[in-house]
């Protein structure tokens, strides 16, 4: 074990190593200041912060701590959405595995390391490695690269390396021990991967063991339950402990049989999946113990539960000491004790994002693929005047906007562009398409519902999402309608009468263009199903 000095820590600054305080959520600077003096963590959290914020933020952080914060995001899909000032995004995962480029998503996550360190971020907690065997799961989905863990692996695995060239951007392989297997939410309750030993070592354990012996640098520990190695964990009543409570499973499966050496770091601990499993003074000390590392968006007195287990032996000395050295060589390997902007400026903003924005566009013009076209309507011969009824389906989950919002706006532009007249709706009756579907050369059906929504206990359509459009079958008598899925890969599964039926597998900006240059035959077809849906198509990569 390296000697760090953690022998002239006080236990309250040993402890406060090992906790990744949410900051986004404050109300004010002054709020912030005043948990990151009482916490002085180890580690923060942002999102949706400018830089500049970010960096102030740091600075107040290091001014009170004896070692570098940790600057942790989700950067899963680009770096829009955690920086305010930053806009670019790629498509979503999934998008990676119909692309199937291992040397673009590479590049990808390279670019997306040197923004996100630019902008000051040293964590990402991605890349998602689940494997989507449930095509019920809610919450895997388009967030990850397949439901094969060899193209798992190979994809997710290239943006992880990239992410860490030069120590830009450390990465995070999550959601261990692996979710997509249960149709249940682990924001709601302890889910369970229910595979067999044998089942789990070549899906998830290949896909761990892979990007552990690449020197992945954190895995994060979910909330969800794996029997199969854990089979004295197991409540009569409540069923297995998730992974994140779970000696057996990140010591033993995880640091001993998969020799994982780097930093284990806790799902936020707000979920119900484990707050709900122990009192709450126990959840952060029983995780360390278990052998996680960095606790993500600690309770608020959980300082003082690390410091009462550590006191009364719950939460044993050494295992403390362990759990600090592992933050603190994660630190080191994110180049934290270094002159911070020597590193920074050896990043090129401006060429970053410039490139990152063409690596994005090439992504999703390889990864929008025709599942269906019955009668060979694609591509559609549109022409400048030429008027397109188009009916978005989505969900507002935490009620944002109103009715009349038009959602995938982007989509709707690149056809304006080109000349073409558009009519959007969202709620629409089945009466009012009969009476006006005449009207348009063709319709198009687009939905955006995804595990990006936060749409929670599951993906199907339903009476809110806008399924009465297909009441009767009016629309299905238009000659050219054509249903685009944004998000959500198995929609032909609830809508099997569709006779044009595309899958973008994101939502992305870039992912909107490429549709419709599919659409109008800018561009040929050059995706690949990266899942398979029994009965209508083939998984066609690896």
């Amino acid at each position: 074990m390296k000697n760090f000095g953690l022998e002239n820590l006080t236990d309250k600054e040993l402890l406060g190593q090992l906790l990744c305080l949410e900051i986004s959520g404050c109300k004010d600077m002054d709020e912030i200041i005043s948990i990151i003096k009482e916490n002085k963590p180890g580690a923060i959290y942002v999102n949706n912060f400018e830089s500049k914020k970010i960096k102030e933020i740091t600075e107040i952080a290091n001014s009170v701590t004896k070692y570098p914060v940790l600057v942790v995001a989700d950067v899963e899909h680009g770096p829009a959405g955690v920086f305010k000032d930053c806009d670019v995004e790629l498509p979503n995962p999934m998008a990676w595995g119909a692309c199937d480029d291992e040397s673009l998503v590479e590049r990808a996550g390279e670019l997306t390391g040197k923004i996100a360190r630019k902008l000051g971020v040293h964590l990402s907690l991605s890349p998602v490695v689940d494997v989507n065997l449930n095509k019920n799961n809610p919450l895997v989905n388009i967030r990850c690269p397949s439901d094969s863990a060899k193209e798992v692996l190979k994809i997710g695995g290239a943006f992880a390396r990239g992410m860490q060239k030069n120590g830009y951007l450390m990465a995070t392989a999550k959601h261990f021990p692996g979710d997509g297997v249960d149709d249940r939410n682990q924001h709601f309750c302890t889910t369970v991967n229910s595979l067999s030993k044998e089942e789990w070592d070549k899906t998830f354990g290949l896909v761990y063991q892979g990007l552990i012996d690449e020197g992945v640098s954190a895995i994060m520990a979910a909330h969800i339950a794996l029997p199969a190695y854990d089979e004295d964990n197991v409540d009569p009543v409540f069923g297995p402990l998730p992974s994140v409570l779970s000696y057996p499973l990140l010591t033993g499966l995880l640091k001993e049989k998969l020799g994982f050496r780097g930093c284990v770091i806790s799902d936020a601990m707000s979920m119900v999946g484990s707050a709900s499993r122990v009192k709450l003074r126990e959840l952060a000390p029983k995780f360390i113990q278990a052998g996680g590392d960095i606790v993500l968006f600690p309770e608020k007195n959980d300082l003082n539960n690390l410091m009462a287990a550590l006191k009364d032996g719950t939460l044993k000395r050494e295992r403390v000491m362990e759990a600090v050295t592992s933050v603190l060589e994660l630190k080191e390997k994110a180049r934290l004790f270094e002159d911070q902007k020597k590193i920074e400026d050896e990043i090129d903003l401006e060429s970053s994002v410039s490139e990152l924005k063409e690596i994005s566009m090439k992504i999703a013009e390889k990864s929008v693929k025709i599942v269906r076209d019955v009668n060979g309507i694609l591509p559609l011969h549109l022409k400048k005047g030429d008027k397109v009824l188009i009916i978005n389906l989505y969900k507002d989950a935490f009620k944002c906007t109103d009715d009349t919002n038009v959602q995938l706006l982007d989509f709707i532009n690149e056809l304006k562009d080109r000349g073409i007249e558009t009519d959007v709706y969202h709620r629409i009756t089945h009466y009012k398409i009969a009476e006006i579907k005449d009207d348009y050369k063709a319709i198009i059906v687009n939905s955006k519902i995804s595990s990006t929504d936060w749409r929670g206990g599951d993906l199907r359509i339903g009476w809110d999402d806008g399924i009465m459009i297909f009441w009767r079958a009016y629309i299905l008598e238009h000659p050219n309608l054509v249903f685009i899925s944004f998000g959500d890969p198995y929609k032909l599964y609830e809508l099997p009468f569709l006779k044009t039926y595309v899958n973008a597998f994101s939502n992305a900006t870039t992912s909107q263009q490429a549709a419709v240059k599919l659409l109008l035959g800018e561009i040929g077809e050059k995706a690949k199903n990266p899942v398979s849906l029994k009965g209508f198509f083939e998984r066609e990569t690896d």
